[in-house]
């Protein structure tokens, strides 16, 4: 007889009826006995994906594992609370399991099979950038005319993604997404409207009352990553006085309707050590109950970027290992976009497969969040409906294009033993040089003075420079614990 774990590797690669998935999904997670059997199942099964391939080092392949079992751990210990919402076990289990994680396979593989390369796993949208607070250094802040993306486009483009990608994963960012007013609709009518789909928004939380939580409990697909700077001092000194105290009401209001929710930081060369400290993590993950982490390491873009302000090379090298501790020994799912790329396969940008592109509020597409440059012509929302354009036309552009030649000419195309080094793996921040040259070549256009600030920085030589001082660190652990063994057997 076929076991669990056979079962869930044959639907992950692929890909069978509807029916057998929502059936084994549905019977695993009835009860706590049922569902650690099923998760147990989805872990090993997980392993084998993750050791089958080649063509990353060992080691890559081992970090991708013990990543997607924190993840898996975390959604564990989520239903284990018997604090979630019925409406979010549904939804976490029926899009986010099912869809995305088990069905996405599939679905990702037939778009590869019509077009020539992988699609994008998710897309991150930025629907407006309007919001209540004013946070100091904010890449959305005084430096852009307020802007809403029209609700008919916002629905639109989730349409196309969900049919041209197979994606039913989307991020919100801002602006603050709770603050988006359009037409008379809201975000809530957006996750009511798009109820096949999981959406994970960036906030600052302040508008999680009561009412909002409860809300969000009755519609299921939707988790809130909270923007925290570390406890009250750091929070408010940042956010404004009482913003903290806010966000204390609203994880408990999330808490008290079911709702599954995370944390997101911002790691500056002042408050990257304490971010990571025990402290930090006992009291977000364990007494107020975030599910996940994300950290995203300060980038000297947006308004009056400061290099100064970046994660000195030192700092970034113990967070690389701190982090790895967490998810390898306490299985946390805390994800850095720069220290985990073994993880996430390298850069994500530009819409290349498994990773994502960016929608900003006035219908620009850009490769990255941090990436404030677009394509030369075929650049926004708007003018690509009206000229009859798919979304799918829009990451085929010259700019898109090119950094995914150069994503496949540092790891993708390359043998195992001469994979690009993913500790550093981010095209803007860790490989500045050959940013700008894909920048020059394709005629990439600037989308604001702060991503032409930036490039001065790198003509200056203050990110070449970065760049160089944190291979110093990386280059040697890259060489040494991934790319040995793999080079020993390559000869």
């Amino acid at each position: 007889m076929i076991n669990l774990e056979d079962k869930i590797l044959t639907i992950m690669e692929k890909g069978p009826s509807q029916k057998v998935v929502t059936g084994l999904l549905n019977a695993g997670l009835k009860t706590p006995v049922a569902r650690k059997k099923l998760l147990a199942g989805m872990d090993r099964a997980l392993y084998r994906l993750s050791m089958k391939s080649s063509c990353r080092p060992l080691k890559v392949r081992q970090d991708r594992y013990y990543m997607g079992r924190a993840l898996l751990r975390s959604i564990g210990r989520a239903f284990d609370s018997d604090l979630m919402a019925p409406s979010c076990t549904r939804a976490l289990s029926d899009i986010l399991i099912r869809k995305v994680i088990l069905e996405g396979v599939y679905t990702r593989r037939e778009f590869r099979k019509k077009h020539g390369f992988r699609p994008p796993t998710f897309v991150t949208i930025s629907p407006t950038n309007v919001c209540n607070l004013k946070c100091k250094g904010c890449y959305a802040g005084d430096m852009y005319t307020k802007n809403t993306l029209r609700y008919d486009i916002f629905d639109r483009v989730l349409t196309d993604i969900n049919r041209e990608f197979g994606s039913h994963f989307f991020v919100i960012s801002g602006g603050e997404p709770f603050a988006y007013s359009e037409s008379g609709k809201g975000l809530f009518d957006v996750l009511g409207k798009h109820s096949d789909s999981y959406f994970m928004a960036y906030t600052n939380a302040t508008m999680i009352t009561p009412r909002a939580a409860l809300r969000l409990s009755e519609l299921g697909n939707f988790t809130p990553a909270i923007s925290v700077e570390g406890f009250e001092e750091e929070t408010d000194a940042r956010r404004g006085r009482g913003t903290f105290r806010k966000i204390m009401d609203a994880m408990e209001n999330l808490r008290r309707e079911g709702v599954p929710f995370g944390v997101s930081v911002t790691p500056t060369r002042h408050n990257a050590d304490m971010l990571l400290s025990d402290e930090f993590v006992d009291f977000y993950f364990n007494r107020m109950g975030a599910v996940y982490g994300w950290y995203f390491q300060y980038m000297p873009i947006g308004r009056n970027p400061d290099v100064s302000l970046m994660v000195s090379p030192e700092q970034r090298f113990r967070m690389l290992k701190r982090i790895w501790d967490l998810v390898i020994n306490k299985e946390l799912f805390i994800a850095d976009f720069w220290n985990s790329g073994t993880a996430s396969d390298g850069c994500m940008a530009a819409a290349r497969g498994g990773g994502y592109f960016y929608i900003m509020w006035d219908g620009t597409i850009t490769p990255c969040v941090f990436i404030p440059f677009k394509d030369r012509s075929c650049n926004n929302l708007y003018g690509l409906y009206e000229n009859g354009k798919s979304i799918t036309d829009a990451i085929k552009t010259e700019f898109f294009t090119g950094l995914r030649k150069w994503q496949a000419n540092y790891w993708i195309d390359r043998p195992a033993h001469m994979c690009g080094n993913l500790l550093s793996p981010c095209a803007i921040r860790d490989n500045s040089i050959d940013f700008y040259r894909v920048v020059k070549e394709t005629g990439a256009l600037a989308c604001d003075s702060g991503a032409e600030e930036y490039l001065s920085l790198i003509d200056g030589g203050e990110m070449p420079l970065y760049n160089e001082q944190c291979r110093e660190y990386t280059d040697p652990l890259w060489e040494q614990e991934y790319l040995k063994n793999e080079q020993i057997q390559a000869n």
